[in-house]
């Protein structure tokens, strides 16, 4: 007996032994967690445009690149639906992409979304907002509803602590609009407590001591004149508090109200950093070169172990550098700019003005969005209004990775309630990858199966059958989708200001040349298909061709394959092996296969053999999975997708989407030529820039014809999982010495 492929059934075995050990371990230090980061080349895009995309699938306690999935799921959504959905392979964790934009498309926000198979367990999905703008289709602007202003307080505890010194910051809006208003504090008698200020961003702060049982009010200046008045948090006398001051070289740490006795703590990457027993409110100084460079975790927790607070620390801000040389336009250049060891995307691009802020890697793991520009203290003020997720690990999972190959969940159902659905085995057959692609899994008692296979990365369907190759009772199939059903996304409408459209036609103009222009080269190798064929083996190989043709496959078995035959009794026809090995005896039925599919002897033997090519024959007990057979035979059709074949019964025909071919994107070079117009605001995207030792980085790039401010971001993680948010500004110019 030899055993030729065992694959499906070990595998989820494996991978589920190693979840329970996994979920056990990790519950401890709830490093269980992925999350995706999205890195786009910008958030806001014309028509004929390209998105440019890379992401990173990180563990979400340590920030280090992920080894749980190998499969990543990225949709594009609009108000009136999905516009695409696809699949990525990662590669150590990181996958990219890009969508050219179609003159179709309407104006309106959208949301790039991403996700694994295991973020599903935590109703995890990174998104993130875009905004695309259609110049060549009217748009009209949404009436404008007069919302309220409206005020938002944070404070550390929650509450107001009585008779203690409270750091309060606040947040002044209208809609989605940020507002920059004076006003100032006020008692219910009147008396003027703190003039404040919001800046461009809505944010101000100011510290107030409250009162016992007194009301408070924050009295807001309207610039058409008139006050408008909103009452701030009662305040409480038991409250524990936390007011937070930053320097350039330390944070103090000042504790308030009912700290008689308890601890503080500082966490990064679910490990404490930093702790110290509070007993009085007497400031706590640490320096910042003592603390990792990242949004930290502040909590304080009483003699009991009850968590009191919990906050953002902010430790971290974005780089931001303007370069004194000016580039001249079509010429080459170089930046250098020093990076640790680690996984980074860059992008060089014009920036225009009244654009989306770009979403940072040094913020986003708390879903932060925080503006530009600002330093510590503003950066605090700012995080305060972004809620700590403390998500609890669920009980139960629904989830399994796809730790190494991809995974389909779906259900086996009995069409007669004589049927069992327990213990049965299902098979998956791909049978558009080119070569013989199977994948079995046996039912639980309620008939659910989960099916592991690979696939060839085309970026489109493959045809896929499952089928339960027991034909005496009839089945039907539900199939699961990876892809999540419903997003729970806020759509706003696009306000278009008539400031943009001078700036929105040089784009559109600029778009319409480059894309004249452009050149692809088209690679004209196929795609290799790396896939093995699950059954290497087969001891007899017959070309339907190489002999005469009958009428009827039982012929063709009499006249000239002699491994093998068909038998029939009382009008019962089926295929026989024979057993090549006389100290074994065959028990079992073979497996039949038409273009890799299982299917019903008595039903293939009636088929006409003018669409049959060849048959492969095993003559030995064949196991996969959990599916044994005596013998194998594996008929391919001419066709080589059943060739019209009828599976009436136990089957179900469908699409599956495969992973995203991973492509670069080819164009002409400029520089050798320059009567070509190059009209690029993109000038470079490298969505996978490896960094393997730390040191200086020469980022080569070639300007194009245009003129403006770039900017060079540069976006990741360290190899110890610290986040990198680099941005360079830099002026291009017309060049003064035209080189012919």
């Amino acid at each position: 007996m030899k055993i030729i492929h065992i694959r499906a059934n070990r595998f989820l075995a494996i991978i589920t032994l190693f979840l329970v050990v996994t979920i056990n371990t990790f519950a401890q230090t709830e490093n269980v967690r992925e999350r995706v980061f999205i890195d786009v080349n910008t958030h806001n895009l014309l028509v004929g445009e390209t998105l440019q995309y890379s992401t990173f699938c990180l563990s979400n306690t340590t920030n280090k690149l992920s080894v749980l999935s190998k499969y990543l799921y990225v949709e594009l959504i609009g108000e009136g639906g999905v516009v695409f959905q696809r699949k990525h392979q990662l590669e150590n964790g990181k996958a990219s992409g890009e969508f050219f934009i179609p003159s179709s498309t309407e104006t309106g926000q959208y949301y790039l979304v991403a996700y694994t198979r295991w973020m599903r367990n935590f109703d995890d999905v990174a998104q993130a907002p875009l905004v695309f703008i259609n110049p060549f289709k009217g748009h009209t602007n949404a009436d404008v509803v007069s919302t309220d202003v409206e005020v938002e307080f944070s404070i550390v505890s929650g509450a107001l602590v009585t008779n203690s010194s409270n750091n309060v910051v606040f947040k002044v809006h209208q809609g989605d609009k940020l507002l920059s208003r004076k006003g100032r504090v006020i008692s219910e008698g009147g008396k003027q407590i703190a003039d404040i200020s919001s800046d461009t961003n809505g944010i101000g702060a100011f510290e107030i001591i409250p009162e016992k049982e007194t009301n408070y009010q924050l009295l807001l200046e309207n610039p058409e004149g008139g006050f408008q008045f909103f009452d701030l948090p009662i305040s409480t006398d038991n409250g524990v508090g936390l007011n937070i001051l930053h320097n350039d070289n330390e944070i103090e740490l000042k504790p308030i109200g009912d700290v008689k006795a308890g601890r503080l703590y500082i966490e990064h990457q679910g490990k404490i950093v930093f702790e110290r027993d509070v007993r009085s409110t007497s400031p706590i100084r640490v320096k910042r070169a003592e603390l990792p460079q990242d949004v930290l975790r502040v909590s304080f927790k009483d003699a009991q172990g009850t968590l009191r607070f919990m906050a953002p620390l902010v430790n971290t801000k974005l780089s931001i550098e303007e370069l004194v040389t000016t580039l001249e336009t079509r010429s080459s250049a170089v930046v250098e700019q020093q990076l640790v060891k680690g996984n980074y995307s860059v992008s060089i691009r014009k920036s225009y003005s009244d654009e989306s802020p770009q979403s940072h890697s040094v913020f986003p793991k708390e879903a932060f969005f925080l503006p530009e520009n600002l330093d510590y203290a503003e950066l605090q003020y700012a995080s305060s209004f972004s809620r700590i997720e403390n998500k609890e690990l669920p009980e139960s999972i629904s989830f399994l990775p796809e730790y190494r190959y991809q995974l389909l969940e779906g259900m086996l159902k009995a069409e007669s309630d004589s049927a069992p659905v327990a213990n049965k085995n299902v098979v998956l057959s791909l049978t558009g990858e080119g070569v013989l692609n199977i994948s079995v899994a046996r039912t639980d008692n309620k008939g659910r199966f989960l099916l592991e296979y690979q696939t060839v990365n085309k970026g489109k369907p493959t045809a896929a059958h499952l089928t339960m190759p027991e034909f005496e009772k009839e089945y039907s199939f539900e199939v699961n989708n990876n892809f999540k059903k419903q997003h729970d996304l806020n759509f706003s409408s696009v306000i278009i200001d008539t400031a943009r459209l001078s700036e929105i036609r040089e784009r559109s103009i600029i778009s319409q040349l480059e894309n004249a222009y452009f050149t692809p080269l088209i690679d004209s190798l196929e795609i290799e298909n790396d896939i093995l064929s699950t059954m290497s083996f087969f001891n007899a190989h017959y070309k339907f061709d190489d002999y005469v043709r009958f009428k009827t496959l039982k012929e063709h078995f009499v006249e000239y394959i002699p491994v093998a035959g068909v038998r029939e009794k009382r009008g019962y026809k089926r295929f026989l092996v024979y057993n090549l090995d006389l100290n074994f005896d065959f028990e079992l039925d073979p497996l039949v296969l038409l273009d890799g599919v299982p299917v019903h002897a008595p039903d293939l033997l009636e088929f006409s053999p003018y669409r049959i090519k060849n048959v492969d024959i095993a003559n030995k007990r064949y196991f996969l999975g959990s599916l044994i057979a005596d013998g194998v035979l594996s008929f391919k059709t001419i066709e080589g997708n059943l060739g019209g074949f009828k599976i009436n019964t136990n089957h179900l025909a469908f699409d599956l989407l495969t992973a995203e071919e991973a492509t670069s994107k080819l164009g002409t070079d400029h520089l050798k030529d320059l009567r070509i117009p190059d009209s690029r605001i993109q000038l470079l995207w490298l969505p996978d820039y490896n960094v393997n030792e730390d040191g200086t980085q020469q980022i080569q790039f070639n300007t194009s014809d245009i003129e403006g401010t770039f900017e060079l971001v540069i976006e990741g993680f360290t190899e110890d999982g610290i986040p990198v948010s680099i941005v360079k500004k830099f002026k291009v110019e017309e060049r003064t010495n035209e080189k012919g």
